[in-house]
């Protein structure tokens, strides 16, 4: 008689998220799913004890979302708190989709409404020298064309009819057009309020950006996903929908993202073309980025918690780019504005 292994069992959803966080069998961490943390998150998420929950949620956010969808009417009796909005930022990618489709629209506005607050983007000068009407943008008079001017709108000395600045032709530096794509890690490293990290420097640069410049966006674990072609500046719901909608699950390729972000960039028609790379920098698979990083003409890094600093750090330098050790969810705005304003 053959004897035939026991079949496998079929594992829940809590047991799976448990697993990812948490190697082994389910009998290995069993304790886990009935501990007294669930049966507190449930507890205060009974009584809308919001506060409480956030504190729960910033040690262990997958367990609390867990509870959240089981009190999805008290979530939306709260949606004015702002600890309601903490409590989403933390546990957004672990949420189960329906508790994620109810409150996408209101992560959308938040998004944004995160992505204007800060200092104001630094309008970039690094265009080569051009004549133009005085518009308090320069202080070297382009003496010649001024002269050209007045002759051929005035009779009498050049200079006789000049009454206020706009009669001054200056040389005004204006903005070389500029490509950028950004490349987004959506490896399961990046659990936590990380993928919403994501959405928010996409928001920020689409805020930012002059309208003459280019962008693009890139998804990348294991492989490279093109979630927006290169193209014109527009900001639309869609590609933050998408970018909220994103599940954070496989490997970290990072050589596979910085090449599809290299291809996109061929494709634009701007003068020069920047990588943005906002990521934890933990590689596990994949060969080494750094002759990808070099194809660059720069390659900034938006350096997210729980990876590798030192690969981010090198990378950065590599691509002749800045790296921005972002700890917070309030500092992804600064770091992307600093990507703007390099040379």
């Amino acid at each position: 008689m053959i004897e035939r292994p026991a079949p496998r069992r079929i594992l829940s959803e809590a047991e799976h998220r448990l697993l990812a966080h948490h190697p082994g069998t389910p009998q290995d961490h069993h304790h886990h799913l009935d501990a007294p943390l669930d049966r507190e998150a449930n507890e205060l998420l009974g009584r809308g004890a919001l506060d409480e929950v956030v504190s729960l949620a910033e040690i262990a956010p997958t367990r609390v979302a867990e509870a959240m969808g089981r009190h999805r009417l008290v979530l939306r009796r709260n949606a004015h708190r702002v600890s309601h909005e903490k409590l989403l930022l933390l546990t957004w990618d672990s949420l189960d989709a329906e508790t994620r489709r109810q409150h996408l629209e209101g992560m959308i506005r938040l998004v944004l409404r995160m992505a204007r607050c800060g200092a104001p983007r630094v309008e970039r000068r690094d265009g080569a020298p051009a004549p133009a009407p005085y518009r308090f943008q320069s202080d070297e008079i382009d003496i010649e064309a001024t002269v050209e001017k007045r002759l051929g709108s005035a009779p009498g000395s050049p200079w006789s009819a000049i009454a206020d600045y706009a009669d001054l032709i200056v040389a005004e530096r204006l903005p070389r057009r500029r490509a950028y794509v950004v490349m987004i890690d959506r490896s399961r490293s990046m659990r936590g309020s990380k993928a919403v990290s994501a959405a928010l420097a996409s928001a920020t640069l689409l805020l930012d950006l002059p309208a003459e410049d280019e962008w693009g966006v890139i998804a990348f674990a294991e492989e490279a996903q093109v979630m927006r072609g290169i193209g014109r500046r527009a900001l639309r719901d869609d590609i933050l929908r998408e970018l909220l909608e994103m599940r954070s699950q496989g490997c970290t390729d990072i050589a596979a993202g910085l090449e599809a972000g290299f291809a996109a960039l061929a494709r634009a028609r701007g003068q020069d073309r920047i990588g943005i790379l906002v990521s934890d920098g933990w590689l596990n698979t994949g060969p080494p980025p750094f002759s990808l990083v070099r194809q660059f003409r720069r390659l900034h890094v938006i350096e997210l918690p729980g990876g590798d600093p030192a690969l981010c750090a090198r990378m950065a330098a590599a691509g002749s780019g800045t790296v921005s050790r972002v700890r917070s969810l309030a500092e992804i705005p600064r770091a992307v504005r600093r990507c703007l304003s390099a040379p």
